[in-house]
């Protein structure tokens, strides 16, 4: 019978396929019900984390002697890194790409959308370039320690990629640009105009647009594995080939790959190297290193793929180049009701909230949300949540989500919120609970009913009054409890992934601890502190970044071996 590890990101993909409704969420990632599981088999196919197995499947594995191969660039990463070498192939340089899993995406298949500020879709509409004046804004926003050379190559790069990607037949069917009239901000977007990624390419059943397969990532995946056949390129992919060691000749400068494949040894002569490894979310070590605040016994969920351990890191330091924390992030928030249900989720984000710790007592203003809350419950018993609402507030909130204009691709979301709420439960850790009065509650939450009690009552005592004296939240955000049925809906820390290890300059070359250039090696993506600072979040998003360097590298490297002739 298939299994699914701890691994899981808890994306939806399989409990949503499977015929027999064989796989739960259980707190913190999904199941699979022994009872009802048929093996079909359907779940491992599907899973982008590569999380789901069957034990009793034995792989024959017949050691070999190191295989050799030559190549022009390699590629170690096949998420945002097959960018690099689909563009690479297209200038005729022959490419292999080194995969550490079983098959290709990485975290990139979990990535929602890039943001271009300016393309030939926006000319089109006849939508201002202002990229010029969004360098400024992002250098000032990042107190000028990323340098507009780097953001200026994450900004015209994008538009540069997005351009090229729209050469390809199926972008322009799932792409638009939106002006946004005289703002100039949506989200992580700086102009006059957001670019949406549509719909869903898979997974389309998913209620929940946070978290999952489908989205931009996984168009950017698809559409270059489909290019290779249809382009004739000259792209080789090994997977289950894990990048481990960097080779270098006497001056420095980096001429090939060690990987390590389930046999044995591959070992790949090359001109120039693409790091596209990803980020260190999976890595205990490196997140107890390098993130400070992260304590990995604590019940967190991690929305990254298996094999983001941070193997760039290693291989830099391999040739004593150290990472520098101060341009490290992890991506750490919560508590949120991550993955169970994406609109109560959003009600949980909603200012009304009372949310309580474990043992029944407030813990902060509420409406600080996710991102003062992973700072804000330290210290708390096992840093989760329960948060308090009753049905008559459950059932405003979710109208005022149902009639909003700008929630519009959301509506589907909200509209199964009851029988969410209601679901009868299969979890170790309960989605949400109800019951009648407060007292009832607690006992339900396995808390002492007269620490709740006494909570509750002190919460609608500041409600009346219009004066928290605990947190002082709004006035106009307290809203009693007073009236059952009460829900109560769990909520846990959860971290989406830990960037950065590697210096790059603008070129996107890797650069040594004394800001040197190590000839013919380039790093993109999570894998680079291009866009980090420790503890901030960054001013242009991670997969704006990714797409931007994977294809600048590509083109640079070319470049460079031009040159070198």
């Amino acid at each position: 019978m298939y299994q699914i590890k701890p691994s899981c990101s808890g994306c939806h993909t399989c409990e949503l396929a499977c015929p027999m409704q064989a796989i739960n969420y259980d707190g913190p990632r999904y199941q699979i019900d022994p009872d009802k599981c048929v093996s079909c088999g359907l779940c491992e196919t599907l899973c982008p984390t590569c999380s789901i197995y069957d034990p009793e499947e034995k792989k024959t594995v017949t050691p070999h002697e190191k295989i050799v191969k030559e190549c022009d660039l390699v590629v170690c990463g096949g998420g945002t890194g097959l960018i690099s070498a689909i563009k690479a192939a297209q200038l005729g340089l022959k490419v292999i790409v080194l995969e550490k899993a079983t098959r290709c995406g990485g975290n990139t298949d979990l990535a929602h959308g890039f943001f271009p500020i300016y393309s030939k879709l926006h000319e089109e509409q006849g939508i201002e370039d202002v990229r010029e004046e969004a360098i400024d804004v992002m250098d000032e926003r990042s107190g000028g320690i990323l340098g507009k050379d780097v953001l200026r190559t994450a900004i015209y790069g994008c538009s540069d990629f997005f351009d090229w990607l729209l050469e390809f037949p199926e972008t322009r069917k799932v792409y638009a640009v939106e002006p946004l009239g005289d703002k100039r901000e949506a989200g992580p977007i700086f102009g006059p105009a957001v670019t949406h990624f549509i719909h869903r390419i898979d997974n389309t059943h998913s209620l929940d647009p946070s978290i999952g397969p489908g989205w931009a990532g996984s168009y950017i995946k698809k559409t270059m594995l489909e290019a290779i056949p249809q382009q004739k390129l000259d792209v080789e992919i090994l997977l289950e080939h894990e990048a481990k060691h960097l080779i270098t000749d006497e001056s420095g400068a980096v001429t090939g790959v060690i990987a390590k494949d389930p046999s044995g040894e591959t070992e790949i002569h090359c001109k120039a190297v693409v790091l596209a490894t990803g980020g260190y979310g999976m890595s205990d070590e490196k997140l107890e290193e390098y993130a400070g605040f992260f304590d990995v016994d604590r019940p967190v969920t991690r929305f990254s793929v298996p094999s983001d351990t941070g193997d760039a890191i290693d291989m830099l330091q391999e040739l004593g180049v150290e990472p520098n924390p101060d341009r490290m992030f992890v991506s750490f928030f919560g508590p949120a009701h991550h993955p169970y249900s994406y609109s109560l989720y959003r009600l949980i984000e909603e200012p009304t909230n009372l949310s309580v710790d474990l043992d029944g007592r407030r813990w902060q203003d509420e409406t600080g949300g996710l991102f003062t809350g992973r700072i804000n419950i330290a210290g708390h018993r096992r840093e989760c949540t329960w948060n308090i609402f009753t049905q008559e507030e459950i059932d405003q909130i979710f109208h005022k989500f149902q009639n909003d204009p700008s929630l519009e691709d959301e509506k589907e979301c909200y509209m199964h919120y009851q029988e969410q709420l209601d679901a009868e439960c299969h979890f170790k850790v309960p989605a949400t609970m109800k019951a009648g009065t407060i007292r009832e509650l607690a006992q339900k939450l396995q808390m002492d009913p007269d620490v709740l009690e006494k909570t509750v009552n002190d919460y609608n005592h500041f409600c009346l009054e219009q004066d928290d004296e605990e947190f002082h939240k709004d006035p106009k955000f307290l809203v009693p409890k007073k009236k059952g049925p009460y829900y109560a809906i769990y909520a846990q820390r959860f971290s989406e992934a830990a960037f950065g290890g590697l210096m790059v300059n603008a070129e996107c070359q890797v650069l040594r601890n004394d800001g040197s250039v190590i000839p013919g090696l380039y790093g993109v993506g999570d894998a680079t502190s291009a866009m980090h600072r420790k503890g901030e979040l960054a001013v242009i998003s991670e997969l704006t970044w990714a797409v931007a360097s994977a294809y600048r590298s590509a083109i640079n490297a070319a470049k460079e071996m031009e040159a070198a002739k």
